[in-house]
């Protein structure tokens, strides 16, 4: 029979588990979650005093010299300011409440340390708000979880991922969704490496090239075989012979995010669990331009008697943590996308 009690405040009253007469053996179900999405961004440390946000502004140039002839004068280099985003700092907290007698009655200390310990939960709405990045890749914007619209437009105002991307200086465009949106395999994890070799330009129009070191999904089970199978099989995965050589081998590192096929609340949203991706990671200005902006790195706040922390009217403990950190993504270049629904 389950007694399903809940609350913010730690009392005798709603929790009287933990100080009546009965013992019990207590089964701690948290699960931590695995924190993988900060492996794609560019960590940026803002700090205080810097104000409350932060631009982000593209610079290009051409490639290429041109042709002089003899006693004519140089061709002058185009310099430009692309596209600009700004990244906005928002605070995230949790805090706890544990009375006078819960402390003095608890007959189960390892309990009480266990639930007024917040010290992962800064951490994991880093690592779920970086990831919904990715999970809301296809919008302009979501709700997040507290019911705040988050932008989620990259500089030229369309969706991070989408098939007609701008650029500042020319009329082309350029696409980093893969068509038809496939599952992974190794014919579409192809058509993914193609739009990288095709469609990075400049913004002047000029075809650039990044190197697409990284492959990223959910936890599906089918879609991590897939790709595991293709980058850690000796032999080509589709070869009818086990001597043929798998070119694929090694070529990249998978990154597996928990939270990507999840709703902006944090719930599983199935429709997303076979989506995947490849993108080029760690390479300074050469790779995506994607970053998270650090104002105050998480801080875990734990009260004793006769501070700051302690209500003197009634002498309960407040358990708080925080951060405050911003997201902006400048440029779509150096991320592709396919989101498969089924």
């Amino acid at each position: 029979m389950a007694s399903g009690n809940q609350s913010t405040l730690l009392n005798t009253l709603t929790f009287s588990e933990l100080t009546d007469l009965v013992r019990r053996e207590w089964i701690y179900t948290k699960e931590h979650i695995a924190r993988e999405a900060k492996q794609l961004f560019i960590s940026d440390m803002v700090g205080a005093g810097q104000g409350s946000s932060k631009r982000y502004k593209e610079v290009d140039t051409e490639t290429y010299a041109d042709f002089k002839a003899e006693g004519a004068n140089h061709t002058k280099s185009k310099v430009g300011i692309g596209y600009e985003v700004d990244m906005n700092a928002r605070t995230f907290s949790k805090e706890i409440e544990i009375t006078l007698e819960m402390r003095n009655d608890n007959r189960y200390q390892e309990v009480g340390s266990y639930i007024t310990s917040l010290a992962e939960f800064c951490e994991n709405r880093l690592d779920l708000d970086l990831t919904h990045r990715i999970s809301f890749a296809t919008a302009t914007s979501y709700t997040d979880k507290n019911g705040e619209v988050v932008p989620t437009t990259v500089g030229d105002g369309l969706a991070l991922a989408s098939a007609s991307h701008t650029l500042a200086f020319s009329p082309t465009t350029y696409s980093n969704r893969v068509s038809g949106d496939p599952t992974f395999s190794q014919g579409s994890y192809e058509a993914a490496l193609l739009l990288g070799a095709t469609q990075i330009y400049s913004n002047f129009g000029e075809k650039r090239n990044m190197n697409f070191n990284v492959v990223f999904s959910g936890d599906d089970p089918s879609t991590v075989r897939e790709i595991r199978q293709l980058l850690e099989s000796i032999g080509d995965i589709d070869g009818q012979h086990a001597g043929i050589v798998n070119v694929y081998n090694e070529s990249a590192r998978h990154i597996m995010l928990p939270n990507l096929a999840t709703t902006a609340a944090g719930a599983y949203d199935s429709t997303k669990r076979r989506w995947w991706g490849v993108a080029a990671v760690g390479q300074g200005m050469n790779g995506w331009q994607a970053y998270y902006g650090t104002w105050i790195s998480p801080k875990f706040h734990t009260p004793q008697q006769g501070s700051n922390a302690e209500d003197i009217h009634n002498l309960s403990w407040f358990y708080v943590t925080y951060t405050r950190y911003g997201i902006a993504i400048p440029s779509p270049k150096g991320f592709i996308l396919s989101a498969p629904t089924s």
